[in-house]
Parts: structure tokens; C-alpha cells; sequence
């Protein structure tokens, strides 16, 4: 960052720290136990994170007294905001039967019924505890009914923790070779480099450079992996013909087509593969379906998904909290709320959010982009058409993250990497006050954005 840019960023960081002195006691402490004080690493950031006393509705009340409007929902897991009456009330009576039993119980078939009678890929499901889970048994069962090994993923995919995902999802694009040929890049230390050996990456929506890795390697994938809309890549929406490309390509050779919904499940009451009318052979799901509980689940076609059956006893699944009756009985009551009319209500207020923050861009004559689609969007600080990774890689992330302190300060929650998500508790008048405090934010860095990013200002 440049001088001015630095200077700016470190009064903010100023008036956050000062506004916020139960949070830094609390972090010093919490640094005693905690590496870094942290246990979970999207959720820190510097000079030290904000801690939370409760939610209520759309907003958070943080321990120093502010009130927050939460565009970041738990990263989008909270589709009703916080404490939603009807979940809370099934939580309460469920705990006080068992919060969980090494035996079913008749919640896991009610909440199975709904989601296999919503989305269209899915016959037959289980649960794990996360997304990541979600996506490792995903694989498994995609390896075992192919009888091949390889994976073939995006750049900027993000599936989890799991050694075999965590394959070029924040890479270095200077290191990252060319789009022809992408090096797949270990995003922590510690990933195995013989779990890597198994995975191909290729650009999102990119036909033709997809097209060729697969009739090269076909014989050897077992399974194509893909957020419909990419999520941490900043919500980098598919072009419908890519996504008919890939149905159709791993169709012809046997290769099991994933879609890791476990954050757009939340675009219709089918999820993104009914909002696109594209079906896949697996569906992972995690986030909203657990009501703000632990919570992952992978399905698809009945005759992948009956590998796991086990009274055929070829693959072994299992857990201590899987389907565990405080998780069901938390994602029954949050998917029935979750109708029709809660979907159109999400959907619409993510449309007045990119509508209003547009007109933002207008009013201070800058040249940026809002991503995503439905209830999920994504602020921007780039003027280029935004197709896949490198595109969102080559903006100015570093604004992003002013932004975010600095809205923080003016009580408004997003997530640092620009995501701001919608949730049912949330009313028209929510969405204008949090546009109205983008415009406040964005107009005083208009000075940082000029030195910064000068194709940004028209």
C-alpha cells in the first residue's frame, strides 16, 4: 500500500481499537489459550477482532455496546439472522429430550425428505458435521463408483480443508502458472504433496481450456468439483453454457459431476442447480440447512449414493454428530421457514442491495463491481469484467479490507473480502441504511482509491 493509503488505514484501525477496548482485553486473553487468540482464521483480522455478546434478528450487539447490521450471517449459514423463534423453540424442546442418541430418530427422515423433494439432484442423503466432511465423503463415493482417482477442480475453488481441496484456492498468480496450464499450489503448509498429485485445476468458465485438461485426463478423474457461484472467490456467477459444457462432458466419460452447494444452497428452495437448471450427480450441502448448528450433507443419484448403504457393507460412513438430533431438529424448523416467499424476500433484498450500491458508484463517479447473485453479493474494487479467479485476483483486495474496518466503525458487518449476504430478518430499510453507510465509507476513501486505484474513479 501506498503512504496515503497506509495513513488512512491506520486511523481507522485507531477508531476501531479505540471504540473498542472490552474486545482488545478480551483478544489478550483469549491470545493465552488461542494461537493468535483464534480458533477459527476467516474470522481474524487486524488490529484484533471484534467480539460478540449476542445476535438478535439481522443484528449483533458486540461486548463494547455496538449494534452491527450482519451482512455476513456466519459466512451466509444464517438464513433467518439470529435467533429465529421457530428454530430456537425446536432446539429448546429437542435438548431437553437428548442432544444426541447413537441411534435414528424420525427428524433425520423428515429434514431428508424435504431436501431430496427440493433439489433435484438428490435421491438419497447423508450427514456429516461440515462442509468439509461433506465434500471428503463426496469424493470418496465418487472415486469408489468410477474406480478412478483424480479430482478436477477451479482456481479459487474453495471445498473445505481437506488436503485434496485445498489446491489453489488463494494462489499467488505470479506463481500460479498460465491459464493453459495451471500449477496447483498447496494454500497452507502442511497440505500433502502426494494428496496434490491427485488434483487437476483449471479457469472457471473457460470451455475450452476445461474441455482439454478432461479429454487429456478422463481416464483418470473420478469427479469434477464446483461452487455453481464461487464463493470465497468473491461470488463469481457461471455462465449458463459452461455449466451445460460440463454436464454434458463428464456425462461422456463417466466422471461424476459435483456441485458444492454448501453456500448457494440458499438461491432457491432447489439451490443453485434449480435456479440454473443444471443437475449434478452429487450435491454437497452445509450452512443454512443446520440452522446455525454444525452441519454438512452430500447426496445425489441413487445408484452412487447406495455405496454407502450399509447393508451392502462396501463403504463405511460414519460419526459421532452426524444427523444429530439437535442439528436436525435446528435445520427442520430453518427449511421449513424457508419457503417460497422467504426466498423471494432474501433474493429481493440482495437485488435493492446491488441496485443501490451501484447507484453509490454512480454518485461518486467510480467504475466498480457488485458480484453474485440472489441473497449472496460481493463489492469489488475492480472495473474489469469478472469471469474467474485471476480477475477477482488482480483487483485491489487491500481496499477491501479498509472497507471492511471501516464499516465496522460505522455499524455495519460484513465479510473482509467484500461478501455481504442477506438473511430473512432483514427488512428494505436494513439494506438502505447499510448501502447508505457504503457511500459514507466509500466517499472518504475516495483520496486512497484515487492514489490506489486511479482506473477506478470515472
Amino acid at each position: 500500500m501506498k503512504e496515503k493509503t497506509n495513513i488512512y488505514f491506520d486511523q481507522i484501525k485507531a477508531k476501531y481499537a479505540a471504540d473498542r477496548t472490552v474486545s482488545h482485553k478480551l483478544h489478550l486473553q483469549a491470545c493465552e489459550y488461542l494461537p493468535g487468540g483464534d480458533t477459527r482464521t476467516a474470522t481474524f483480522f487486524l488490529p484484533f477482532p471484534n467480539f460478540i455478546e449476542y445476535g438478535k434478528g439481522a443484528y449483533l450487539y458486540d461486548v463494547d455496546g455496538h449494534k452491527l447490521l450482519d451482512f455476513q450471517n456466519n459466512y451466509t449459514a444464517l438464513i433467518h439472522g439470529h435467533g429465529h423463534p421457530q428454530t430456537v423453540e425446536a432446539v429448546q424442546k429437542q435438548i431437553a429430550l437428548g442432544s444426541a442418541y447413537a441411534a435414528p430418530f424420525e427428524k433425520q427422515i423428515a429434514l431428508s425428505a424435504l431436501l431430496t423433494e427440493r433439489f433435484p439432484g438428490i435421491d438419497l442423503i447423508r450427514y456429516t458435521n461440515s462442509g468439509t466432511e461433506a465434500n471428503m465423503n463426496a469424493l470418496r463415493i465418487a472415486r469408489a463408483y468410477t474406480g478412478k482417482a483424480k479430482i478436477l477442480k477451479t482456481e479459487g475453488g474453495y471445498h473445505g480443508t481437506t488436503d485434496v481441496f485445498e489446491a489453489s484456492v488463494d494462489p499467488n498468480i505470479k506463481k500460479a502458472g498460465t491459464l493453459d496450464q495451471i500449477k496447483v499450489i498447496p494454500e497452507s503448509r502442511g497440505v500433502s504433496a502426494n494428496a496434490l498429485k491427485d488434483v487437476l485445476v483449471v479457469p472457471f468458465n473457460d470451455i475450452e481450456r476445461t474441455r482439454k485438461v478432461i479429454e487429456e485426463h478422463y481416464d483418470e478423474i473420478a469427479c469434477v468439483i464446483i461452487e455453481p457461484i464461487m464463493g470465497s472467490a468473491g461470488q463469481i456467477t457461471p455462465d449458463i453454457e459452461y455449466l451445460k459444457f460440463l454436464r454434458e462432458i463428464t456425462t461422456k466419460y463417466n466422471i461424476v459431476l459435483i456441485f458444492d452447494e454448501v453456500v448457494t444452497n440458499r438461491l432457491s428452495l432447489g439451490g443453485a442447480q434449480k435456479y440454473y437448471g443444471i443437475t449434478p450427480d452429487l450435491t454437497t450441502l452445509g450452512k443454512v440447512i443446520g440452522g446455525g448448528t454444525p452441519v454438512g450433507a452430500f447426496g445425489g443419484k441413487r445408484e452412487i449414493m447406495e455405496l454407502y448403504d450399509p447393508r451392502n457393507k462396501q463403504m463405511y460412513h460414519s460419526g459421532t454428530f452426524n444427523g444429530n438430533a439437535v442439528t436436525m431438529a435446528a435445520g427442520l424448523a430453518t427449511m421449513q421457514a424457508y419457503d417460497q416467499a422467504a426466498v423471494d424476500h432474501v433474493n429481493g433484498l440482495g437485488d435493492l442491495f446491488a441496485e443501490e450500491v451501484l447507484k453509490v458508484y454512480d454518485r461518486l463517479g467510480l467504475d466498480m463491481q457488485v458480484l453474485g447473485a440472489g441473497s449472496i453479493r460481493n463489492i469489488l474494487f475492480t472495473n474489469k469484467e469478472v469471469k474467474q479467479y485471476r480477475d477477482v485476483a488482480s483487483a485491489h483486495e487491500e481496499l477491501n479490507k479498509i472497507l471492511y474496518l471501516d464499516l465496522l466503525t460505522k455499524g455495519v458487518f460484513d465479510a473482509e473480502r467484500g461478501m455481504f449476504c442477506m438473511s430473512t430478518a432483514m427488512t428494505r430499510d436494513d439494506i438502505l441504511f447499510g448501502t447508505a453507510m457504503i457511500e459514507e465509507a466509500l466517499k472518504d476513501m475516495l483520496p486512497i482509491i484515487e492514489e490506489e486505484a486511479p482506473e477506478l474513479i470515472k
